[in-house]
């Protein structure tokens, strides 16, 4: 099915591009649906979960929230909604940077100036105070910004994270609607059985992090999953070899697993402990 990934800033129009989408694609728009569910998983308050993606976490919510489970969770709740027989729209939330890989999914980006962007919020704010309404795009800037680079390590005016990226200074709502649903329907974005192995490779790694993340006897352990056709190798650094076996039950039991290496590092074994590696968590 269609998958669409977008970023988009404050005042950007960002979210009438995706209505537009979905009215001309008859795709679903997936933004806030994964509030409940995420609180729910993480056991937290679905305040903390909005917080937490809109990067605007006090220090209290950062000091009793466990920022890493909370991440995984989040990519693992992504991942499921893109594998389902739904065409879709991922909305925020680090779509863009997960479905990379995902030869058919359509990573856009929809920004416009700042200066425009506080111009259509005061209006939509119903205010006149420049200097207020500055600061609120300022701030929801800094904290987008600052979500990706901790979370994705990834610059999100950085237009080779994306497929397409529109400027609504000059281009209009329905020339991105356009523009996106004619990348939609060509075929260099078809799906294919490939890109969709792809997206089940993708999708399962992240299914096996959260596993391991949020099991009781896992949970504190710095693994990598990395998948290929059911195949899923786990590396990372465990301080014992039951530890070591625990992730290989844990990572074992998840749907689509057909072979699991095990490629941890004990350090009860080794003797010292294994520099964490790119990606690791």
């Amino acid at each position: 099915m269609p998958l669409i990934a977008m970023n988009r800033e404050m005042g950007s129009l960002g979210k009438d591009v995706a209505a537009g989408l979905e009215q001309v694609l008859g795709m679903k728009v997936r933004h806030h649906e994964m509030i409940d569910h995420l609180a729910s998983r993480a056991r937290i308050r679905k305040s903390h979960v909005v917080s937490f993606i809109e990067g605007t976490q006090g220090l209290l919510e950062r000091l009793t929230t466990d920022q890493l489970r909370l991440r995984v969770l989040t990519a693992d709740e992504i991942l499921s909604m893109a594998e389902s027989d739904d065409a879709i729209i991922l909305r925020g939330w680090g779509a863009t940077s997960l479905l990379k890989e995902v030869p058919h999914a359509v990573r856009v980006c929809v920004s416009a100036s700042r200066r425009t962007r506080v111009q259509r919020m005061m209006a939509r704010l119903s205010s006149d105070n420049v200097a207020e309404v500055e600061r609120i795009v300022a701030q929801n800037d800094e904290a987008a910004q600052a979500v990706m680079r901790r979370h994705f390590h990834i610059d999100t005016r950085d237009i080779n994270e994306y497929d397409v990226g529109f400027n609504t200074d000059r281009v209009s709502v329905e020339q991105c609607v356009d523009e996106i649903a004619k990348m939609v329907r060509s075929p260099q974005f078809a799906e294919t059985d490939e890109s969709r192995a792809r997206l089940r490779d993708v999708a399962l790694a992240h299914h096996v992090l959260a596993a391991l993340r949020t099991h009781g006897s896992t949970g504190r352990f710095s693994v990598r999953a990395v998948a290929r056709d059911g195949l899923v190798r786990l590396y990372g650094t465990v301080d014992h070899i039951e530890q070591s076996d625990s992730c290989s039950d844990v990572a074992g039991r998840i749907r689509g697993v057909r072979v699991l290496e095990n490629h941890l590092n004990v350090a009860e074994v080794t003797g010292r402990r294994k520099v964490q590696g790119p990606g690791e968590t």
